[in-house]
C-alpha cells in the first residue's frame, strides 16, 4: 500500500499493527432516509455499519499541516451477511481508540 510513498527530510509515515475500535458515528454521517422508506432488498444487501466496529490500524501518516491520519483496515459486510469486504479508512485520531 505504501510502496510509492517517499520520505523527505521529516518522517511522515509510521507503520503500526494494532487492534482499534472505530467510532463509525464520527466517520459517516447519519442516514438521510428513514429505514421504513427503503426497499427491503436494499436493507438486506446494503453495507451494514455498527456505531462501533473493530479494525486494525496499519499506519500513521503525517499531513502537510502537521496533523496525523491513521490508516485503519476495518472488515464490514452486508446486512444479510452474504457479502463482505475490507474497508481501508484514513481517519483522524479522535475517530478510533486502541484496544487494550
Amino acid at each position: 500500500m505504501f510502496e510509492q510513498w517517499a520520505e523527505g527530510d521529516y518522517p511522515t509515515l509510521s507503520h503500526v499493527d494494532r487492534a482499534v475500535t472505530v467510532d463509525v458515528t464520527r466517520v459517516f454521517p447519519p442516514p438521510g432516509a428513514r429505514k421504513d422508506e427503503l426497499p427491503l432488498g436494499l436493507k438486506a444487501s446494503g453495507l451494514w455499519l455498527e456505531p462501533r466496529m473493530l479494525g486494525r490500524q496499519v499506519a500513521w501518516l503525517r499531513r502537510a499541516d502537521g496533523d496525523w491520519l491513521g490508516c485503519v483496515q476495518m472488515p464490514a459486510g452486508s446486512a444479510n451477511k452474504r457479502s463482505k469486504l475490507l474497508m481501508t479508512l484514513w481517519l483522524p485520531p479522535e475517530a478510533f481508540v486502541v484496544e487494550a
